[in-house]
C-alpha cells in the first residue's frame, strides 16, 4: 500500500511513468524497452548501438514485453502480438514505444540476444543495427481484433519499407531454435 501512495506521488511530480508488472524471471524470453532518457543514443553502426545496450542496465527499462503480455510471436514474420497496457491503439502508449526515440533488447535466459531502435513502419530513418517496426496495417486498425494490442515486427536494420522477415535476429541458431521451442511450449508461437 505504501508503495503505492509513493508511485502515485511520483506521477503527480512526473517520474513514474513505468506500468507496474512483476519483474521477469531468469530461463525466460523477454523484451526491454527503454526511453530516451535510459538510451538517448545508439550511435551510427551496428557495433556502437550493441555496446551500448549490452552496458545498460535491464532495470531501467521504461517497460517490459514479459511472458505474459505476450500473446503471440510469428515465426515466418518475426512479428510479435501483445497486450497494450496502455489503451486501445498505439497513441494510446508512450511516445518512446513509436516515434523512433525508443530503444529495445531482447533476452532469452538472461542472456542478451539482439537490440537497436524502436520506429515507425513507415519511417525513412536509415541505421546500421536491428528495428523493431510498429506495423502500418496495425496503425491503420484495419483488423477490429486488434484493438488493445500492439503489432510490432524485428528487422535487421532500418529501411524505408519493412517487408516480413524470416530470419530471427540473434546469431547463433541454437539460441534461436532454444527460444522456438521455449516459445512454442508456451503455446505462444506461430509456425
Amino acid at each position: 500500500m505504501r508503495w503505492i501512495g509513493f508511485c502515485w506521488l511520483l506521477v503527480l511530480l512526473g517520474g513514474c511513468t513505468q506500468i507496474d508488472q512483476p519483474p521477469p524471471t531468469t530461463n525466460q524470453f523477454a523484451i526491454y524497452i527503454f526511453d530516451q532518457e535510459a538510451v538517448p543514443w545508439l550511435g551510427p553502426t551496428a557495433d556502437t548501438a550493441w555496446q551500448i545496450l549490452q552496458a545498460v542496465p535491464l532495470a531501467q527499462s521504461a517497460f517490459t514485453v514479459t511472458e505474459q503480455l505476450l500473446l503471440s510471436y510469428h515465426w515466418p514474420t518475426q512479428t510479435i502480438t501483445f497486450t497494450n497496457p496502455w489503451g486501445q491503439t498505439n497513441f494510446d502508449a508512450p511516445s518512446y514505444m513509436r516515434d523512433g526515440l525508443g530503444a529495445f533488447v531482447v533476452v532469452y535466459n538472461s542472456q542478451r540476444l539482439f537490440g537497436g531502435k524502436i520506429v515507425f513502419a513507415g519511417s525513412p530513418r536509415r541505421f546500421d543495427y536491428p528495428a523493431m517496426a510498429l506495423s502500418t496495417d496495425f496503425i491503420l486498425m484495419e483488423n477490429p481484433e486488434l484493438q488493445g494490442k500492439l503489432v510490432y515486427s524485428f528487422h535487421p536494420r532500418s529501411a524505408v519499407m519493412y517487408p516480413p522477415q524470416s530470419q530471427f535476429l540473434a546469431t547463433d541458431p541454437a539460441i534461436a531454435e532454444a527460444v522456438k521451442t521455449h516459445l512454442r511450449q508456451l503455446g505462444k508461437l506461430v509456425e
